[in-house]
């Protein structure tokens, strides 16, 4: 099951309004001024587990300004592959914490619980025997009993713990011991295997450092603490125990090169390999040595080794979340990534690195969210993926479900849109060289939406970058921009006389060529009294806007369901897809 957003209710800064974040199914960046709240959003959620009740604590974190409580409630929806499998349709399932053990469970989730003939079959035999005062040593396994028949509304926290003791709970004396046990393990399983398609979360909320020598004296303690980041090294790599043990403490000399071996190989395998293709700054090795009572990290790049923490403060950070990362690889589920201000240490090309990773922790069912300030950090070819946040009058932080919405105070859109406006330009600057590559300038971003919607739809081959200008009195200033670059681009305009207005500018006062540069929606050439007695916009050339098949209260909702539709592979009418190869010839696509 994947995120689909969640509701924060009354959390330290955030309060009952606008406290929705909307998850995209893969990666979302989260953007906002300092202290506007963006840390305490992934705490909120960072905290949660959804196979356990919340600590009583985390309700301590109430809003001052607020008489409500806490809570919070997560929205799922089902995967295709989990559609396909249990042959269901997509219902969206709802998990509500509203205090220390106060969580329910509601919708498609529960129903697959409820219509799991088998879990049904054995929660009913053990209800049948809760009132035996034979068969149980204590009223607590009684009151286990009854959590257990209410598993269809209620979460059933650390439930294989309650199992275990159930189990243990069974007189000595009763004949059909056995018996208990076996259905008890059939609950077990499959309350497990409805759990596990829940993600799990993992939250990084403080960067913590691999070094690059640690005594083994500390080892044995490090090994029994899995949170530790060396001990996530070794998870990650799949170094034993015993070998680490044997590595440092046999007498043997044969057996602790057997182990140091098998040490160094690991690290290798399973770090190094996967780590190379993530980071292709430069092409480096990860080795491990055990030297005396110290176990060391180096870093090998051509012939030169050096302790980790003489290389850069870029590489041991992006090494360290690597390993912390790739650590939590297991149990097959699903795991929501939440991660404060990633990279910031890294410089520009390491960061695209970055990016790429958590692109390809998407592609393996995973979602990740992140904070950010900076625009190499932002996907310029999908801005559709961020989220804003910003403090309103009152102090409280409200979530937008776009850092382009106009509800946005002026004074943090210049600040908030900033990392996304200078993505574009960035990526243009580093990414898309003159003439390698067909950049679309576009009036806003509605027509961004539309045009993106379509080329993906389309399946286009030749990779293009639309760029949103804003407003359409932006347009001439991101073709000034292009032409000192030397880039190739088009302009898609409205055909009104505000498209009329900006053609006048770029070819009068800009650039007379441009004028084969530009394209209006309808494919017409410029004649403003057509214009004015039948203007077009890019909603024009959308059927499902005139039918009135998708949303259409704004703009940018009507731009934003039709973009939602194509993504959830549902075909454009047969109009609309005519009118945009119709305009896509005209830009020559």
């Amino acid at each position: 099951m994947r995120v689909v957003g969640v509701y924060i209710n009354n959390y330290k800064s955030i309060g009952e309004m606008k406290n929705y974040l909307k998850l995209d199914p893969k990666v979302t960046a989260l953007i906002g001024k300092n202290e506007s709240g963006k840390s305490n959003v992934l705490e909120a959620i960072g905290q949660l587990s959804f196979e356990k009740n919340l600590r009583s604590s985390y309700f301590d974190n109430k809003n001052r300004m607020s008489l409500e409580d806490v809570s919070i409630h997560v929205d799922f929806e089902f995967t295709e592959k989990e559609l396909e499998k249990y042959e269901i349709e997509q219902e969206k399932t709802k998990i509500i914490f509203s205090g220390p053990s106060e969580t329910i469970v509601e919708g498609g989730l529960i129903d697959l619980i409820k219509g799991d003939e088998q879990l049904q079959k054995a929660l009913q035999e053990l209800g049948n025997l809760k009132s035996s005062k034979n068969i149980w040593k204590s009223d607590n396994s009684v009151k286990t009993v009854n959590e257990l028949e209410n598993l269809c509304t209620n979460q059933i926290s650390n439930y294989e713990t309650k199992l275990n003791n159930l189990k243990k709970g069974i007189s000595r004396d009763y004949e059909g011991k056995d018996g208990l046990i076996q259905t008890i393990g059939v609950i077990r399983d499959r309350i497990e295997g409805f759990y596990n398609l829940l993600p799990q979360i993992y939250y990084r909320s403080k960067d913590v450092q691999l070094q690059s020598s640690y005594k083994y004296d500390d080892i044995k303690n490090i090994l029994e603490d899995e949170t530790h980041i060396l001990s996530r090294f070794f998870i990650a790599a799949g170094i034993k125990k015993e070998d680490i043990i044997r590595g440092f403490e046999s007498k043997s000399s044969g057996e602790k090169r057997t182990a140091k071996n098998k040490i160094e190989g690991a690290t290798k395998k399973n770090i190094e390999t996967e780590f190379k293709e993530f980071y292709n700054q430069e092409n480096i090795e990860i080795q491990v040595e055990l030297e005396g009572q110290l176990f060391k990290i180096y870093v090998k790049t051509g012939d030169v080794a050096m302790d980790l923490t003489e290389r850069s403060n870029g590489l041991q950070w992006y090494l360290t979340i690597f390993i912390d990362i790739f650590s939590n690889y297991y149990n097959d589920r699903p795991i929501l990534f939440l991660l404060d201000e990633p990279g910031v240490h890294l410089h520009v090309n390491a960061q695209k690195e970055l990016l790429n990773f958590f692109s390809h922790l998407a592609d393996k069912q995973n979602q990740v969210v992140y904070t950010t300030h900076s625009p190499y950090m932002i996907d310029g070819s999908n801005i559709l993926n961020v989220r804003a946040t910003e403090k309103g009058i009152d102090g409280n932080t409200l979530i937008y479900k776009n850092a382009y919405d106009q509800e946005l105070s002026k004074d943090t859109k210049m600040e908030t849109l900033s990392p996304v406006i200078n993505a574009l330009g960035a990526d243009l600057k580093f990414n898309f060289g003159p003439s390698q590559n067909l950049n679309i300038v576009t009036e806003g971003i509605t027509d961004y939406m539309y045009i993106k919607a379509m080329l993906e739809y389309l399946k286009v081959d030749r990779k293009i970058n639309v760029i949103p200008s804003a407003g359409v009195g932006n347009v001439n200033r991101i073709a000034s921009i292009l032409i000192g670059w030397g880039c190739d681009f088009k302009i898609v305009l409205d055909y009104d006389k505000a498209g009329h207005d900006e053609y006048i500018v770029l070819v009068d006062k800009l650039d007379s060529s441009l004028k084969e540069n530009i394209v209006f929606v309808n494919c017409e050439e410029d004649d403003i009294e057509e214009m004015k007695k039948d203007p077009k916009t890019i909603e024009s050339l959308v059927a499902e806007v005139k039918e009135g098949t998708i949303e259409n209260t704004s703009k940018r909702l009507a731009a934003n369901g039709f973009y939602e539709r194509i993504k959830s592979n549902i075909d454009p009418m047969p109009e609309t897809v005519d009118n945009f190869m119709r305009l896509f010839s005209r830009l020559r696509i």
